[in-house]
């Protein structure tokens, strides 16, 4: 009986075993009073949580252009931002609101943001259907007076894809309204000295505005006046392209991005600034105003105009243009590459990356002198540092652009990986221009992991490529000439003005002609950093001989000038532009009875029809319509014309605005180039017969012109190689002949 029962207790004690081991399923009946655990959320990246901010009184806009795309698996836009000793020594948060691709996987992407080279945050890009805001504290200490940089660097991945073709479809916009500094203190708003004239900064679209209080401008003497000071002004504020209002009173309220310029004599100031009056009667008087409204209003003013020109030299002392104080669209250094020069691209930004994405990518830029004529011969050399691992296949290829131009494709031939060190790679030079020029460097990946693109791979995958900031760009010594007339030397150095001792200008006797001078003006000194000395003439008083400048609506331009700078105004029904674009489609079909067979012939031997000219082509007129149009000529008698017209006062000040734009202003090339209210682009007329100004007499200078200028007019180099030919083997039949009879 005791077994029986053992037995039965040992049975069951077993059968329990398994049911204690399992854990009890939840009963989820509202009897029970329990409830399933919640799930674990899946955050792949931290994110930053700040506090709800309270109300800033002082904020500043950062961002110079109304709009900036990041684009690409990795890319990167850095800026400058000017700051009083006020501002930096504040507490300050930055706020940034951006809207990304649908594309873009939020786990594997993120949006970084460094000042002065140190980070201050990072967060996930998860913004595909509406506008997010991210909000971060500035560290103390880290803002400083004067220049600061902000660099904003975004990764993206692509959700699903892995192939090089998808990391197009990657990109995160950023606009000027959603890029802000806030501080809290209101003590700090308003700009007391002359030297952080560079902390007006600009607006909420990106721009900087002068609000020009300078009394009767159709005054020579003047206006000559206003074009020299608003020069200095747009050197000491930084900037690229302000924009400029000439306006009959001080601002009621301060903005952000605008400053009051006021610019006379002692006398003509206004009553606001009557306080001033005396100081300025006694000599030049260059001042930040304190006035009730807060606005940042600059004073230049003296007893005549020759004392408010020396003010204005000390008004470019106090804020010089420099490496130190770079423009506030150049976050990264853009030095000035002579022939024959080398640098780390280290130290033009292009800084060493691990990369483990498709398609990489990086941009460094430098300046080319207004007198670099290098554009149909010879290569300069990217030596280039870098790695990349065995997963890399054929197929995959280094691209090098210059100025939005393809230059260069270089194959990874090897499939075992590869350490390129010190490999060079030769960029030919035809696109490069004077002034500022842009290199891209792309590497296109193929990779056995990509085709089978695992879920996660477009984020997880191992580093695949290296660059190295130590590569660096070589350039040869190269021909110094140029070759006019180019608008690319005006808008990339003021080029030749700049050089001049006193350039003429015209200017209508109209609010707009002024406005749109002074607009062109500030821009030529943004671009050259120096001041262009002009001086207000007359037309009967231009000289052909003379660097001159014209600034008038068409209507307001006489004949003469618009037939020495190639211009048909319409004015006999349009019949000189009409006439014009037939003479040019006869010529032209003329020329090139199968045009269809020789531009094949062409393209397969790398040559374009005008290369193949002997006699000069005669420059067609340029009609005017409803463009604006900069158009450059060159007189016979030696001088560089250069006018800016458009068909009224109007569309003169629109269009000058929208040609300082840095995306239009560098398309500006040619003899002419005009655009319309409604064109995206620059329309561009080359010129048919440019004139060789050699700016160096030296023999390997000469030689080297000799060689670009070669390689633009083909048959005259055939014709010389020909011509010497045949005169080699007549001096070798005379010199035989005269053997023969020896013997």
């Amino acid at each position: 009986m005791i077994d029986r029962t053992l037995l039965a207790g040992l049975l069951l004690s077993v059968a329990m075993v398994p049911a204690l081991a399992q854990p009890a399923p939840f009963d989820m009946t509202p009897e029970s009073g329990l409830v399933p655990p919640a799930p674990i959320p899946t955050v792949p990246v931290p994110v930053e949580v700040t506090p709800e901010p309270a109300p800033a009184v002082h904020t500043r806009y950062l961002l110079p252009t109304p709009t900036v795309r990041l684009a690409g698996e990795e890319s990167r836009h850095a800026i400058v931002f000017y700051l009083t000793q006020a501002e930096a020594e504040s507490a300050a948060r930055l706020s940034l609101s951006y809207l990304n691709a649908v594309m873009v996987a939020p786990e594997f992407s993120s949006l970084g943001f460094s000042i002065n080279q140190t980070s201050v945050s990072r967060t996930p890009i998860a913004a595909s259907s509406a506008r997010s805001a991210v909000s971060v504290g500035i560290p103390a200490g880290l803002l400083r007076p004067g220049p600061n940089i902000l660099e904003i660097h975004a990764s993206q991945r692509h959700r699903t894809d892995c192939t090089i073709q998808s990391t197009y479809e990657l990109w995160t916009d950023l606009t000027s309204d959603g890029l802000q500094l806030h501080f809290d203190s209101p003590e700090i708003a308003g700009i007391s000295q002359l030297a952080d004239l560079a902390a007006v900064g600009v607006g909420v679209d990106g721009h900087t505005r002068l609000r020009v209080l300078a009394g009767d401008l159709g005054d020579a003497q003047t206006m000559s006046a206003a074009l020299r000071l608003i020069q200095q002004m747009a050197i000491a504020l930084r900037v690229a392209d302000p924009r400029i209002e000439i306006v009959d009173a001080l601002s009621a309220t301060a903005e952000p991005g605008v400053l009051d310029v006021v610019i006379g004599t002692a006398q003509s100031l206004p009553a606001e600034l009557a306080e001033m009056s005396a100081a300025a009667a006694s000599g030049p008087l260059v001042t930040m105003a304190s006035l009730a409204t807060g606005a940042p209003t600059l004073v230049l003013s003296g007893p005549d105009w020759a004392s408010i020109a020396r003010g204005g030299n000390d008004l470019v002392a106090a804020a010089p243009a420099s490496s130190s104080r770079p423009r506030i669209d150049l976050g990264y250094p853009v030095p000035l590459m002579e022939g024959g020069s080398a640098i780390e691209l280290a130290a033009l930004g292009a800084n060493t990356v691990e990369f483990n994405g498709r398609r990489f990518t990086t941009r460094f830029q430098f300046e080319l002198p207004p007198d670099f004529y290098a554009y149909r011969y010879g290569n300069a050399e990217l030596v280039l540092d870098a790695a990349y691992s065995s997963d890399v296949q054929p197929g995959s290829e280094i691209d090098i652009y210059t100025n939005g131009q393809i230059a260069s494709a270089t194959p990874l031939l090897q499939t075992d990986g590869g350490l390129l060190r010190n490999t060079i790679i030769r960029v030919p030079m035809t696109n490069l221009r004077p002034g500022r020029n842009e290199v891209d460097i792309a590497v296109n990946l193929n990779t056995t992991s990509d085709q089978a693109c695992p879920v996660g791979w477009t984020g997880d995958a191992p580093t695949r490529f290296v660059f190295s900031g130590s590569s660096k760009l070589r350039l040869p010594e190269y021909a110094r000439a140029a070759a006019l007339p180019d608008l690319r030397l005006l808008t990339g150095a003021a080029w030749p003005y700049v050089l001049d001792e006193d350039v003429p200008i015209a200017v209508g006797q109209d609010t707009e002609s002024e406005t749109a001078a002074l607009t062109l003006a500030a821009r030529l000194a943004t671009a050259s950093g120096k001041v262009t000395p002009l001086t207000v003439t007359a037309d009967t008083q231009l000289a052909a001989d003379r660097n001159v400048l014209v600034v008038k609506p068409v209507a307001s331009i006489t004949g003469d000038i618009l037939a020495r700078t190639g211009l048909s105004d319409g004015r006999a029904g349009g019949m000189g532009r009409d006439a014009s674009v037939l003479d040019q489609f006869a010529s032209e079909t003329i020329a090139r009875p199968l045009p269809g067979a020789l531009d094949w012939f062409l393209d397969r031997v790398g040559l374009q029809i005008d290369d193949l000219r002997v006699l000069p082509e005669r420059d067609q007129a340029v009609g005017i319509n409803n463009s604006v149009v900069l158009a450059q000529a060159r007189q016979s008698e030696g001088g560089i014309w250069t006018v800016l017209t458009a068909a009224d006062g109007p569309r003169l000040v629109s269009g000058i605005n929208q040609l300082v734009e840095t995306r239009h202003w560098r398309e500006i090339n040619g003899r002419a180039s005009t655009i319309a209210p409604t064109d995206e682009t620059i329309t561009a007329t080359s010129a048919a017969n440019p004139v060789l100004d050699v700016t160096s007499f030296s023999l390997t200078n000469l030689r080297l012109v000799a060689a670009n200028w070669f390689s633009a007019n083909i048959l005259m180099f055939t014709a010389l190689i020909t011509a010497a030919c045949v005169l080699l083997m007549i001096a070798t039949s005379l010199m035989l002949k005269q053997l023969g009879r020896r013997q």
